[in-house]
């Protein structure tokens, strides 16, 4: 890959990223190493775009691996650096409204009342929301939900994001983001307690299952290239998702005034109960992705990148 060279004008933006994201100085050293040459690389391919007139990427990781921050610097390098317009969109905040989740809970499985899974996402709305923005006009305007984890449910309206003007790029991130089905036969053991006591019929795990090998994979293969973050090992995710919602504690009693409801932070003892949902898919993405994504990020335990991979040219 070339080395890309900044301006000083365009060092300086990435730097005040940096202190926004409340980064340690040194990170313009992962900027530069591995958010740069990637964005150089995905720009040089010159694919025509599969989701309209715009780029559609991906970015999937475990939980508490990077994916917001990732997506973050790529727009910013986009935008200041090829004048590519872009739009990130998180999977998040698709997450089906507490309401929808409970009735899924009661008509489904009990499980369901936990968001993460696939099958607690709005996809028709997610792909419509995508087609949306790939398509957009100026004076367009198209709203885009926001989801509270901190009152576990969707935003109200005024809170959601707006796009006015049309956009070169999107980027979708999250955890699920790009994962293929399993097998049957992998389904079959149970992966944790949660699983041996709460989904003893299997009920639960096949219907996530039928929900990734349709709807799920339906907009997944929309995507011109997907990125993942990949984690040396499923044990680390408890304790980068505990930081996250560390952080989220912070951000909260710093911020009192915009939460609408009870704060929904979780203890260490709800966290652990609240990964072993996403425990499966989690491995599985761990196992899928080396030969799935088009570009590997990987990452050490102590957060740092090792290594930019190019699986596919």
């Amino acid at each position: 890959m070339t080395k890309l060279e900044l301006n000083k004008d365009n060092v300086n933006v990435i730097k005040q990223e940096i202190a926004n994201h409340k980064l340690p100085k040194d990170f313009i050293n992962t900027v530069n190493n591995y958010y740069l040459p990637l964005a150089d690389n995905l720009i040089s391919k010159e694919k025509k775009p599969q989701q309209g007139n715009c780029l559609f990427l991906g970015i999937q990781g475990t939980q508490g691996s990077g994916k917001s921050t990732c997506a973050a610097f790529l727009k910013l390098i986009f935008e200041t650096h090829y004048n590519k317009r872009t739009l990130v969109i998180s999977i998040d905040d698709f997450y089906l409204t507490l309401k929808e989740r409970q009735s899924l809970a009661q008509t489904s499985h009990p499980l369901f009342i936990t968001r993460g899974a696939p099958g607690t996402h709005d996809i028709s709305l997610l792909k419509k929301t995508v087609g949306q923005c790939s398509n957009i006009k100026t004076g367009d305007s198209i709203s885009i939900p926001t989801f509270d984890k901190s009152i576990d449910d969707r935003a109200t309206q005024s809170q959601w994001q707006t796009v006015n003007d049309p956009v070169d790029i999107i980027i979708l991130e999250g955890w699920c983001v790009g994962l293929t089905e399993q097998s049957e036969s992998d389904l079959k053991e149970p992966i944790n307690q949660l699983e041996v006591l709460e989904d003893t019929d299997q009920s639960w795990r096949n219907y996530v299952n039928q929900k990734l090998a349709n709807e799920y994979a339906e907009l997944y293969a929309k995507f011109d290239y997907l990125i993942a973050l990949q984690a040396p090992s499923f044990e680390c995710v408890f304790e980068w998702r505990l930081l996250q919602e560390q952080k989220l504690a912070e951000k909260l009693k710093q911020n009192k005034e915009q939460s609408s409801g009870p704060s929904k932070v979780q203890t260490k003892e709800q966290l652990r109960r609240f990964i072993s949902h996403y425990e499966r898919l989690t491995r599985h993405a761990l196992t899928s992705m080396p030969t799935q994504a088009d570009y590997l990020l990987l990452l050490e335990a102590d957060h740092q990148f090792s290594k930019l991979i190019i699986t596919k040219n």
